[in-house]
């Protein structure tokens, strides 16, 4: 794919193809020489690219696993048929080469006829390799022989490994790592020659020629099969609409049904933005993109999963309509165009959070409802960086593997490179960081990207070959997201929110303990309390002001509206703070600084920050105005904003933007401080419509902290992990704020944390002032840090506490706590008590602790005196002592057994105290002691 966008603005013209591996039992990391053999396949135009990338899809489902795709050579000849497919002998591993190898040249004669028996006489062609090797003419010779008697072509290839002569160590360091073993280990399969680089036309000519037509036979084929990439681009999945409907007629009918309820008062002006944006949608033919994120997203919400839309598509009042989004584009009068922009060739990009605890439903459901072939998830390529380069490269050395770990230790874990600034003060040896520094940026595995998707009219696998992710039931293609935009595959971003499933944990606890219902939309809006509260960096546990910075930064910034919040989130991150807008934002809001603007053109761009940039696309829309860019090079900003190669493709408009700001008067220091913002961005900067989406979601979760705090600390307790603090930071603070929090009952708790009655019996009610729940509040005014602190009286869920779960216990986990809450639900208390005795029991010496107890039964009941009997049975096993002594809860045993004696220094161990156990206790743990 990189190949094919560096060609693109080249003459180079392009061929695609793939060596496939034949008969594989399963992956073959960490083996010296992989086994099966080798067949390269090359795709005659774009039919033969479908086909051939086809084949490989089908041949990675059918292997059941990653990395052993699964090839039927019959399969693979029926799609060839027609010309599609050119097919080459190989190398070392083709079974021709093998044969000739292995059994003389009777045998590779029989290969290369079953061949042209599969594949036609016009599909094959025999490959010649030079690559210094002593025997490589004579195999030359054999080969061109048998093709010659057999009217087959042959054709010169350079079996290419890597670029040039200096990279072979490179590689054959690779392949150590790959095989997981050192230079020295695997001396022995590597290559005897370094050959394996690409050649001059010169030096190809000279190599060959004892073999007439060997050269100009590949250059006819390489002009046969080359075709450009993006001739493979498909469209979109046809989505079903109502009887007389066009998925265009169809949008609008849902557009225009929803502005009675989302608009009841809509403006002129207002409906010709609507229009204006369904006009743009239609223009570029993206009326199903739409319907397909409309009915993703309906299908979410008909399964009770909380969801909403975030990013550039907050900008769009149709997103609004369909209930993609939560952001009011046009209240907040966010442009369109930085979501869709008809003067951009560019697809639509809509990320769409979940319920991190139930966003796999959805997933599963687009397979479904789509297909397997139709539908795959987008890889993540993982490439080197500097700590890891240095670890790989340092295994393939051969150190130990104590001495890789120290050494990558010493790497700055924030480093893209390998310099001095890097690696100051470290011992790591030169042939280290010179492989580790040759390594960098260079792919080191594939990954699955957190939720992106694409969907496709025609197969996905005719695209791009798919093969199984390490995940159960998800599948990937062997492409990331930035290769499916330059591809034009669109993406739909599912993307899971911890937030997202705390907040619908904390909705269904605030119903069950108090009666009342809310939901994201219905929370009050701007009540002065919550941003009372968060004045005060009361917000441990809010979502994205959390953090230590965040909570530095909020008495500081006093946020007063939800634009406030806004900007709060987008303040602290890698982009302005490294821009400097932190601290100039907070004066100019005090008053403590006047607004001033670099240039007149940047008022309307900085107004509503206060001259300050802040986000993405105001740093977009700066080098529009001042720097004299297109709206191409602004998008070239956005793409490198917070990518891996931000600084690279920032730096590509350097001379540009600075002709352009010398062009507005800008030069010297004011230039070269627009320059640093702009490059201060490509470090990770929000844009306004994201921290406007996620500004909802710290809202939500600071009205819930405030008058729910009980569910609120259950509801981030059954979301872990997440978050910054640990479940005992947020169980500390709620006590702070009035919560009492319960520890773990066996009799009690929920497999997760819960609420609980502080009354026993107690109807579920509602506490704290009523006005709380009125729709309008007043408006929130200054901040007064010496007025009193109100927050207890807002509380809602007063009558309730929290009893942490069961699942929390250590040594527990989910699927037990589940099961002991199953048994003591259906067969009764005791039941539980015996499941979780036994548990204890089985656990290892060095992890026990005092076990369970039983409800205790009335003296002289049945059950005491059956405890009463004493079992025969003495202790021997060493296992089954507990790690301390205790007291047994029942009746029958009111006296503690002797504790352990310690084992003393020197001489014999010390004889270990018997005691008659108590039946219950020998059911529970056979050889137990009370």
């Amino acid at each position: 794919m990189r190949f094919a966008e560096a060609a693109e603005s080249s003459s180079v013209a392009t061929v695609f193809g793939a060596e496939l591996s034949l008969g594989l039992s399963g992956p073959q990391n960490g083996e010296p020489d992989p086994e099966g053999e080798h067949l390269v396949v090359l795709a005659r135009g774009l039919e033969g690219y479908h086909r051939l990338s086809h084949a490989m899809t089908e041949a990675n489902l059918r292997g059941g696993e990653k990395g052993r795709p699964v090839y039927d050579l019959d399969e693979l000849a029926e799609l060839g048929e027609g010309q599609h497919l050119a097919v080459l002998t190989g190398c070392r591993k083709g079974a021709v080469r093998r044969a000739l190898e292995r059994e003389g040249a009777d045998a590779a004669g029989r290969a290369l006829d079953g061949l042209v028996a599969l594949f036609g006489r016009d599909a094959v062609h025999v490959e010649l390799i030079d690559h210094g090797d002593p025997l490589d003419t004579d195999r030359n010779d054999a080969l061109a022989a048998l093709a010659s008697a057999r009217g087959l072509p042959v054709l010169a290839t350079g079996n290419v490994h890597y670029a040039s002569p200096d990279r072979r160590h490179l590689a054959a360091a690779v392949a150590a790592v790959r095989a997981r073993r050192s230079l020295d280990e695997l001396d022995g399969w590597l290559p005897a020659t370094g050959g394996a680089h690409l050649r001059s036309g010169r030096e190809m000519r000279e190599r060959f020629a004892r073999y007439p037509g060997a050269i100009e036979h590949g250059l006819e084929l390489a002009a046969q099969l080359a075709f450009p990439l993006k001739r493979a681009k498909p469209a979109l999945p046809k989505q079903e609409v109502p009887a007389g409907h066009t998925p265009m007629s169809y949008l609008r009918e849902l557009v225009w049904a929803a502005v009675p309820t989302r608009y009841p008062e809509l403006a002129e002006a207002d409906r010709r933005r609507i229009e204006a944006e369904l006009e743009v949608i239609e223009k570029k033919d993206f009326p199903g993109y739409f319907l397909i994120v409309h009915d993703i997203v309906a299908f979410a919400r008909s399964r009770g999963i909380l969801c909403q839309g975030r990013g550039s598509a907050a900008n769009s009042a149709v997103c609004y309509l369909l209930n993609i989004t939560a952001v009011d584009a046009i209240a907040y009068r966010l442009p369109f165009e930085r979501f869709l922009s008809s003067l951009r060739d560019e697809e639509p990009d809509i990320d769409v959070d979940f319920d991190s605890d139930r966003r796999e439903e959805v997933i599963q459901w687009v397979y479904e409802r789509y297909g397997r072939r139709n539908a795959a998830q987008v890889a993540n390529v993982i490439q080197y960086r500097p700590k890891n380069a240095v670890r790989d490269m340092a295994k393939a050395l051969g150190y130990s593997p104590g001495q890789q770990d120290a050494w990558s230790k010493q790497v700055d874990a924030h480093a893209w490179n390998l310099e001095a600034d890097a690696v100051a003060d470290s011992d790591i040896p030169r042939p280290v960081l010179e492989l580790a520094g040759e390594l960098l940026k260079a792919p080191r595995h594939l990954g699955i990207h957190s939720g992106g998707m694409v969907l496709t009219d025609r197969p996905v696998g005719e695209v791009v070959p798919i093969e199984h992710a390490r995940m159960e039931n998800r599948t990937v293609i062997q492409w990331d997201k930035d290769d499916a935009a330059w591809m034009g595959l669109v993406k739909f971003d599912l993307l899971g929110l911890g937030m997202l499933a705390a907040l619908q944990h904390c909705f269904d606890l605030i119903r069950e303990s108090t009666g009342e219902h809310w939901e994201l939309a219905t929370i009050p809006k701007e009540e002065p309390a919550v941003y009372d509260m968060l004045c005060r960096a009361d917000s441990i546990g809010v979502f994205q002001v959390e953090s230590r910075a965040q909570m530095g930064l909020l008495p500081r910034l006093q946020p007063r509206s939800f634009y406030d919040l806004v900007v709060q989130i987008a303040l602290v991150r890698p982009g302005p703070i490294q821009g400097g807008a932190v601290h100039p934002f907070v004066r100019r809001k005090l008053g403590k600084e006047p607004i001033v603007y670099a240039h007149p053109k940047l008022v309307p761009v900085l107004e509503r920050t206060l001259g300050v940039p802040v986000f993405q696309e105001q740093l977009m829309q700066m080098a529009m105005a001042v720097g004299e860019c297109s709206g191409e090079d602004a998008d070239l900003l956005r793409r490198a904003m917070g990518s891996k190669r931000g600084l690279e493709r920032i730096d590509r408009l350097r001379e540009k933007l600075y002709e352009g700001m010398a062009s507005n008067g800008l030069t010297g220091t004011a230039a070269d401080q627009i320059y640093a913002q702009i490059q201060a961005f490509a470090n990770f900067g929000f844009a306004e419509s994201h921290s406007l989406s996620f500004a909802l979601l710290v809202y939500a979760s600071s009205w819930i902290k405030l008058h729910y705090p009980a569910a609120f600390l259950a509801g981030l307790l059954r979301a872990q992990p997440m978050g910054f603090y640990s479940p005992a930071s947020l169980a500390a603070d709620a006590r702070r704020h009035g919560v009492r929090v319960l520890r773990p009952d066996i009799l009690r708790s929920g497999a997760d944390a819960g609420l609980e009655p502080l009354e026993e019996g107690a109807v579920p009610a509602p506490t704290g002032r009523e006005t709380c729940r009125d729709r309008r509040q007043p408006h929130p005014g200054d901040f007064d840090p010496a007025a009193p602190d109100l927050t207890r009286e807002h509380r809602r869920d007063g009558g309730s506490a929290v009893r942490l779960g069961l699942a929390a216990v250590r040594g527990i986990g989910m699927p037990l706590a589940k099961r002991i809450v199953a048994a003591r639900e259906t067969e009764g208390r005791s039941a539980a008590w015996r499941i979780s005795c036994v548990v204890w029991a089985s656990r290892p010496l060095s992890s026990r602790r005092s076990p369970p107890r039983e409800p205790s039964s009335p003296s002289g009941s049945p059950r005491a005196r059956r405890c009463g009997e004493r079992a025969r049975r003495p202790r021997t096993a060493r296992s089954t002592w507990p790690a301390r002594s205790w007291r047994c809860s029942r009746p029958c045993s009111p006296t503690r057994p002797p504790s352990r004696p310690s084992r003393p220094t020197s001489g014999p161990p010390a004889s270990r105290p018997t005691t008659t156990p108590c039946a219950t206790c020998v059911r529970a743990s056979p050889g137990a002691g009370c």
